[in-house]
């Protein structure tokens, strides 16, 4: 337990480091109230964080607290985060809980008026997202806390190696981000959008976040600045691999990516069946890529949209973006897998016993327990959407808006039909979105901790 009191107080000391950051801000756009909001709870918890770092001194860390360590972890830096809402007068606690776990989830659900915010507010709810699109434990504990990482990393629900120690993998990740965070908050400035915009669209659209500082968030947008925030959604819905791959200048592995090949067959239908209702082309991308991304801008209103239409969209949500990128749902791979196993699963059936039926999935043979694993997993997914759209449907809500809702939550997409919650409601969406970021896993381990022991 020592272990997980040390890697709990790394995950404070760093949170409350990261508030200093709007905290300054505040000061430099002339916002000196606003400071003490962010100064006063970044300190507080630096401080606690450093005790318990100290107290903790370290130990081993076994698989079990490695999932503890990662569904605690984000339940804690939501709770961290949401102190400068309420200091600073914004929210309520429960509001703004959820606004910080709709930020550090990347799930982009909002409860505020963007444009009666503060810009140093604003800022900290982009920077939430940035962070979270990392990812928390590997941004804090693999880059600071090397001897853990391999635990914590698989502990994120993370499997992808771009560097032979997984150490270095989580710095190139990081290097890669802030490389890519850089491009997109340029593109963005440069077709045409403000500065301000563009730094908090930047880190929202390359995060797959979708929290803006506009009230209508894209609605009314310029079609350059649209256009080019399609081309960040995309990068950030893309896995890190296969952004290795690009800078190591190994086209032909990416374009020949079947995961990315099936994305953009995703994002195409989609946008087609959206223009066929008479959605702008462009808007009909647009909306698409976000919802594919699991990024949230949104364009057009939701509910101005025929059944067929969110029925389109509830698919892409669930969907998702590529495995080991910034975005949510269920991920394109794993769709991908489980067409695959089904049609393994046929062919095996109408073979003769001594027959060996294998399938190949970009390029390699899937093992049978691996394809258990994916169905399995997509099984649970769903389960827990149709739990969670039961709920909504009790509450009085109808079928597609409760099932989108709850899609919306689990895939942390920001594309909602809602827009009013009650205090029941909210509390649900926030056990989605913590249970959606961490795909599951470590969130049941946390809950079955007694009888795991």
């Amino acid at each position: 337990m020592r272990a997980l009191l040390h890697y709990m107080g790394t995950i404070t000391l760093c949170t409350g480091m990261l508030m200093l950051i709007p905290a300054l801000v505040s000061l430099g756009l002339g916002e000196r109230s606003l400071a003490p909001a962010f100064a006063i709870p970044a300190l507080a918890t630096a401080a606690l964080g450093y005790g318990m770092y100290r107290a903790g001194g370290g130990g081993e860390l076994n698989l079990r607290l490695a999932f503890a360590v990662s569904s605690m972890g984000w339940a804690l830096v939501a709770l961290i985060g949401s102190l400068p809402y309420v200091l600073s007068g914004v929210l309520s606690p429960l509001d703004a809980y959820f606004e910080a776990m709709a930020g550090f989830t990347t799930t982009g659900i909002t409860m505020v008026t963007p444009e009666e915010l503060p810009r140093s507010v604003l800022l900290w709810r982009s920077l939430t997202q940035w962070i979270g699109g990392m990812g928390i434990v590997v941004l804090f504990l693999a880059l600071f806390a090397p001897a853990g990482a391999a635990k914590l990393y698989t502990a994120e629900a993370r499997t992808e190696r771009l560097e032979p120690s997984l150490a270095r993998t989580a710095r190139r990740i990081f290097y890669i981000y802030t490389y890519l965070t850089l491009a997109g908050v340029l593109l963005i400035y440069l077709s045409g959008s403000t500065v301000f915009e563009a730094v908090n669209h930047g880190l929202t659209a390359i995060s797959s976040g979708g929290f803006s500082p506009r009230n209508d968030s894209y609605a009314g947008m310029p079609e350059m600045v649209k256009a080019a925030t399609v081309v960040v959604m995309l990068m950030g819905g893309v896995s890190f691999a296969l952004h290795q791959r690009w800078l190591e200048g190994r086209l032909r592995e990416v374009l020949g990516s079947t995961e990315l090949r099936a994305m953009l067959v995703f994002v195409g239908a989609g946008a087609l069946a959206l223009y066929l209702e008479g959605v702008p082309a462009l808007d009909a991308v647009f909306t698409s890529v976000s919802a594919v991304t699991t990024t949230g801008f949104g364009v057009v209103d939701l509910n101005s949209l025929s059944e067929a239409s969110k029925y389109v969209l509830f698919l892409l949500l669930l969907v998702g973006g590529g495995y080991g990128s910034t975005a949510g749902g269920l991920k394109v791979i794993r769709v991908v897998a489980c067409f695959k196993a089904v049609l393994w699963f046929l062919r095996r059936s109408t073979s003769p016993r001594s027959r060996i039926v294998r399938t190949k999935l970009q390029g390699r043979v899937m093992e049978e327990e691996e394809m258990l694993a994916v169905v399995l997993f997509t099984l649970l997914y769903l389960i827990f959407i149709a739990l969670g759209t039961g709920i909504f449907v009790f509450l009085g809500h109808d079928l597609i808006t409760s099932a989108f809702t709850i899609a919306t939550a689990q895939g942390n997409n920001g594309l909602v039909l809602l827009s009013e919650y009650t205090t029941l409601e909210k509390v649900v969406m926030i056990f989605y979105m913590w249970l959606g970021r961490l795909e599951l896993i470590p969130v049941l381990i946390l809950f079955m901790w007694r009888s795991a022991r």
